[in-house]
């Protein structure tokens, strides 16, 4: 994996809360924020990173 480093802090809470509620929105619910801004912030995580970090369906999201 790359640099870890690149990664912003809030990025990296973000990424533990889905991965945690398994939804944007319950993360986004604890994290006191919308949903559409933890979507930018794990796109930007993913981009980041050079691959994705969840597997999406209609269900949820799957950490890879």
């Amino acid at each position: 994996m790359r640099n870890l480093n690149a990664i912003p802090l809030s990025a990296l809470r973000v990424i533990e809360a889905v991965a945690r509620t398994g939804t944007l929105a319950a993360a986004a619910e604890e994290l006191g924020v919308t949903a559409g801004a933890l979507s930018q912030r794990l796109g930007k995580a993913e981009k980041a990173l050079g691959q994705p970090l969840f597997l999406r369906a209609s269900t949820g999201l799957t950490p890879t």
